[in-house]
């Protein structure tokens, strides 16, 4: 894969995006809203009889759209079909590498395609998006803030035959909003990604990403009322019988996913944390995004296993500062206030991104925000006897607790 030549970018207004409900009545409507080109307050606005009175023909328009979403199949979800002796969806990576992480960052906002310009910066072998292409993951949406000009940064691995590709994609709600048609016969094909999960490995580490937004498509409204998150049974067998299968292996786990399964903030996906629980013990690190900020955790379960946390969902969203925290029982370590800029008149926060830098049993975990300024690292050192851990803070980040707390 090359990155294609330099064209411009089509560019939304971060006000457009503001205050996305995770809904996919409202995601359609902004989708059907931005193609007939309603104005910015009409496409912010519920699909009530009082927006709609602003164009009645595109109001029926989306509502056309939406009940074709509604009553569309989800997209069929794909899976290895290769013996799992053989370890299909497990791929190599070299022993030195470079792997750049981003959560919700198909928006096509300006501190989006600054997020991506920083991750070329710092040419990674392989970049991973942690899923969400909004507004509601159309093939168009794709075409244009995932996969057209000022697209998705593409690491510099090739792929040869079992060995790892230059980037990757992981499935979210909005995706699913459509039916999941643009993620999977569109941006899949395009990465020459075979599934929406994935096993990436070294000789001392590995990285595992799942799909936990493809039951995020839903009879309308429900998906705000009732937890349908969960992982398809197919990525569940191949945990068990592909990436799992060894319990001599102790290479620690880095996980990737979508959607969180506690949260200090927001909504929490137990469902999610209750399939993973017996491999929850090799997990050094569990990145996942949704929630549209970025934040640590000290290690923390529901009901059992923990894990070490990051929510790194600030990859192009507007993101909102100052949220309550509503359970404080949760391990929260740091999260960032900091205010980059107003919109309407309301602070706020930076994007960003990650990098994990592996050499050999050492691990740097690097945090940046779009103006590539440095916020924070963790230096992990895997052996016999386990992983060992350190964090050195270079940002104003918010400190809830103990920084070290991190890497206890």
């Amino acid at each position: 894969m090359t990155e294609p030549r330099a064209e411009p970018a089509r560019e939304r207004s971060a006000a457009a995006l503001w205050k996305l409900a995770r809904s996919a009545v409202r995601s359609v409507w902004r989708t059907q809203g931005e193609v007939a080109g309603l104005p910015r307050l009409a496409l912010r606005a519920v699909p009530t009889r009082s927006a709609a009175g602003l164009l009645t023909k595109q109001a029926l328009l989306w509502a056309w759209n939406y009940l074709k979403v509604v009553f569309t199949p989800r997209a069929r979800f794909r899976r290895y079909s290769a013996d799992p002796s053989t370890r299909p969806g497990v791929y190599t990576l070299p022993d030195s590498c470079v792997v750049a992480l981003a959560a919700d960052w198909g928006t096509g906002t300006k501190s989006a395609y600054a997020v991506a310009q920083a991750i070329r910066d710092e040419h990674p072998d392989v970049t991973i998006h942690l899923g969400d292409v909004y507004y509601s993951g159309t093939e168009d949406e794709f075409r244009q803030y995932f996969l057209g000009p000022g697209r998705w940064p593409l690491g510099a691995l090739k792929g040869a035959s079992g060995s790892a590709r230059g980037a990757y994609t992981l499935n979210g709600n909005h995706e699913m909003y459509s039916g999941g048609a643009g993620y999977f016969r569109h941006a899949l094909p395009a990465l020459g990604q075979e599934a929406s999960y994935l096993c990436l490995e070294n000789a001392d580490w590995r990285i595992v990403g799942l799909d936990t937004g493809y039951y995020a498509k839903s009879v309308p409204f429900l998906e705000l009322i009732v937890d349908f998150i969960r992982l398809h049974r197919a990525s569940r067998r191949w945990l068990k019988q592909v990436v799992f299968a060894n319990p001599a292996d102790r290479r620690p786990v880095i996980l990737l996913s979508h959607h969180q399964w506690f949260s200090a903030f927001d909504t929490e996906y137990p469902r999610v944390g209750r399939q993973l629980r017996p491999y929850l013990d090799r997990v050094l690190l569990w990145f996942w995004g949704h929630e549209h900020r970025f934040a640590g955790y000290a290690p923390f379960g529901l009901g059992g296993a923990h894990v070490r946390a990051r929510c790194i969902g600030h990859g192009g969203m507007p993101i909102e500062l100052g949220a309550p925290i509503k359970r404080p029982d949760r391990p929260l370590v740091f999260s960032d206030e900091r205010k980059a800029r107003e919109l309407d008149g309301e602070p706020i926060g930076y994007c960003g991104f990650v990098l994990l830098r592996f050499v050999g049993p050492e691990l740097l975990v690097q945090y940046f925000d779009e103006a590539h300024t440095k916020l924070l690292e963790e230096r992990w050192q895997s052996g016999p006897s386990g992983v060992v851990g350190s964090v050195t803070l270079h940002g104003a980040l918010t400190l809830h607790r103990t920084l070290n707390a991190l890497v206890s």
